[in-house]
């Protein structure tokens, strides 16, 4: 698991559930950073701005490739239905969308970073 960079597998068949859990040897987030990420997101939720939040758990990507452009940018307007970013889960790219048309006011998830399911990527006005 540590060779892949796993923290978590999950396996359930029919007859079989199991699901091993890797403790992690130094914490994924400080205090401080945590700390500044709920800070950003309740003066986003006092000025109305929208909270666009992660589906899964995963590794964050805000490109499809390495070295490529990222999807959005602070600043851009996105039309619902554009792609925000990737999420990868079980090597599985997942695509997240916007569920609106936004403008990005700041982006707080990290390339090549997890992330967990409910966690704020985006902060964004509602256009």
């Amino acid at each position: 698991m540590k060779a892949e960079g796993l923290s978590e597998l999950e396996f359930d068949s029919d007859d079989t559930k199991i699901h091993i859990k890797r403790k992690s040897e130094k914490p994924l987030f400080s205090v401080k950073q945590v700390q500044k990420k709920e800070e950003e997101i309740y003066k986003a939720e006092m000025l109305a701005v929208a909270s666009i939040k992660s589906p899964l758990s995963g590794t964050f990507y805000s490109a499809s490739k390495h070295g490529m452009s990222p999807f959005v940018n602070v600043g851009d307007t996105v039309d619902e239905g554009a792609t925000l970013c990737i999420i990868e889960a079980m090597k599985v790219m997942n695509e997240i969308k916007a569920d609106a048309n936004y403008k990005i006011l700041k982006i707080l998830a990290t390339t090549g970073k997890p992330v967990s399911a409910g966690e704020v990527l985006f902060l964004a006005k509602v256009l």
